[in-house]
């Protein structure tokens, strides 16, 4: 069981139903590889055990929970998600959570400025659908607070309640 989730402070029994029981524990990629000013877009983390992904995560700038189904190639729909109260917006489903916070960054001149942060969680466990988005709905908003402290937005404020 790794101390983090994703190289992020979030508490390990938290996370821990969603690490099958197994041996080999193999972090690919990690929101730690990146240094901690720089998971506004494209960071990434890949955790397997004993060979099978059991989570994948990312960060984006989407504005918009369509937009980031469309781009991670999902079936679901946003109507179908279960929403997670909290400090940001979020939103579970068996598998995918996803959590948006406005957040403005100016970029580099000549580059748009970002307006807006996500976070996507995809598990592989628990398998049991209803298990899953309980797992997730207690993940998600600690876990993008976690990932947005790393983010030097200008303005920052939660969309939820």
């Amino acid at each position: 069981m790794p101390e983090d989730l994703c190289g992020l402070p979030v508490e390990q029994e938290t996370f821990e139903p969603l690490f099958p029981p197994g041996g080999e524990l193999a972090v690919k990629k990690s929101f730690s590889d990146h240094a901690r000013t720089s998971l506004l877009v494209g960071a990434r983390c890949l955790i397997e055990v004993d060979g099978e992904r059991v989570i994948e995560s990312g960060t984006t700038g989407y504005d918009g929970f369509d937009r980031a189904l469309f781009n991670l190639g999902s079936e679901l729909a946003v109507e179908d998600g279960r929403d997670v109260p909290g400090e940001f917006n979020a939103r579970v489903w068996p598998g995918l959570a996803l959590a948006q916070a406005p957040c403005t960054v100016s970029m580099s001149p000549g580059h748009n400025e970002m307006e807006s942060f996500l976070v996507y969680l995809q598990v592989a466990h628990p398998k049991n659908e209803e298990q899953a988005v309980e797992v997730l709905s207690d993940v998600i908003q600690p876990y993008m607070a976690a990932a947005i402290e790393g983010v030097p937005c200008a303005e920052r404020e939660g969309s939820g309640g």
